[in-house]
């Protein structure tokens, strides 16, 4: 059985922490979701569904001028990012179909955080079938 895999890197990104995402107008949240989902769609592998569990690893590379995050920040500001990969539900505007559904059922997520070596900053996202 072969693996299905998907990958992304986002150049000149960082995610913003829930504090930062909470306190934004709506508007504008829904402003940044809809540039998620284009980065992910112009810097990513073609679109293609990745059936069910399956591994999503985010990889946050913070350049200089950057801090780390702490754990619960880090995953809380991945959550639009796995917003946009999951299925769009009826209704509901997002989300490019790649993973089924962002439940414990359906994803293993793993996030970390590292300082980058050429002081860059940007986001992989890598997600795999089981």
């Amino acid at each position: 059985m072969t693996v299905a895999k998907w990958t992304c890197r986002i150049p000149d990104f960082d995610l913003l922490s829930p504090n930062r995402l909470y306190r934004m107008h709506f508007a504008q949240r829904s402003r940044y979701k809809k540039s998620i989902e284009a980065m992910l769609i112009a810097y990513g592998d073609n679109i293609m569904p990745i059936q069910s569990p399956c591994k999503v690893k985010i990889v946050r590379q913070y350049g200089y001028r950057k801090r780390e995050m702490d754990e619960d920040n880090l995953y809380g500001a991945c959550k639009s990012l796995i917003d946009a990969l999951k299925v769009r539900k009826k209704n509901k505007d997002g989300g490019l179909g790649i993973i089924e559904d962002d439940s414990p059922k359906h994803i293993e997520l793993s996030v970390s955080q590292e300082k980058s070596s050429d002081k860059k900053t940007y986001i992989d996202i890598f997600v795999e079938s089981e």
